[in-house]
């Protein structure tokens, strides 16, 4: 029994010496068997590992991508933010030279909305400043580009200003002549934004482009104040772009 085991441990000592001296004594055999091992192996290697690092790749990629676009959305969101407030500098600077190079007091105030909600009338601004801040109802209202209308409520937070293109509101004006008479007249709103010139005095037809201001009779408007220009037929282009309104001024009382 012993001698049987022996045996066939010498076997498997003859075997591994063998097949240890194999690839020396035949390295060509070794290497051309191995071959196919080798190659399967490239085969898996270059199509398996190469779409695995091609999808991690892409999600790399379109990972980047969003955050690239994130980041362009947020710079262009800064420059836009950047040109608007350069934009209401430039609007405040000019409303600050015209306040100063008026005789009156004027209070700046906000346009919180035009018509519907609490500004029912079309034609009635809803303004942020009340009793609070010194308004009184009766107040001119102006922007640079001329006049805007009158205040006709005031609560101790806001106001509303009732538009010089309500009908119900007249504005005694006359023309802005270089040469010549001026001729006066009574300026009428006609709602959605139009105005009309009436009970023109004088004969003489006024001519187109002639800028229309107030005249300051009967004391509820100040003279000198531009309303608009003469189109045709009592026809009055408005000064103001009532519909583009951010800010107004008030006149303080005396």
């Amino acid at each position: 029994m012993k001698k049987g085991k022996r045996s066939v441990a010498v076997v498997f000592v003859v075997l591994a010496v063998l097949l240890a001296a194999l690839p020396l004594a035949f390295p060509s055999i070794v290497v051309e068997a191995s071959y196919p091992l080798e190659r399967a192996w490239c085969v898996v290697k270059r199509h398996v590992f190469s779409r695995v690092a091609g999808a991690f790749s892409g999600a790399s990629a379109r990972a980047e991508n969003i955050s690239l676009k994130r980041e362009l959305a947020a710079l262009a969101l800064d420059m836009a933010q950047a040109a608007e407030i350069e934009a209401e500098n430039a609007r405040l600077r000019r409303a600050l030279h015209y306040i100063e190079r008026t005789e009156y007091e004027y209070l700046a105030a906000p346009v919180l909305s035009r018509g519907g909600g609490a500004a029912a009338a079309h034609d009635v601004l809803r303004v942020g400043k009340g009793s609070l801040a010194g308004v009184r109802e009766g107040a001119v209202v102006v922007v640079p580009q001329g006049l805007v209308g009158r205040v006709v409520s005031v609560t101790l937070h806001t106001c509303e200003v009732k538009l010089i293109t309500d009908p119900s509101l007249k504005v005694a004006c006359m023309s802005d002549s270089l040469g010549g008479g001026r001729l006066y007249g009574i300026l009428c709103g006609g709602g959605e934004d139009s105005l009309s010139l009436k009970y023109l005095s004088g004969s003489a037809n006024l001519p187109e482009r002639t800028r229309i201001i107030t005249s300051g009779e009967g004391g509820v408007f100040p003279a000198g104040i531009e309303v608009g220009v003469y189109l045709s037929e009592g026809s009055v282009l408005p000064s103001v772009v009532f519909s583009a309104l951010e800010d107004v001024f008030i006149r303080c009382a005396e």
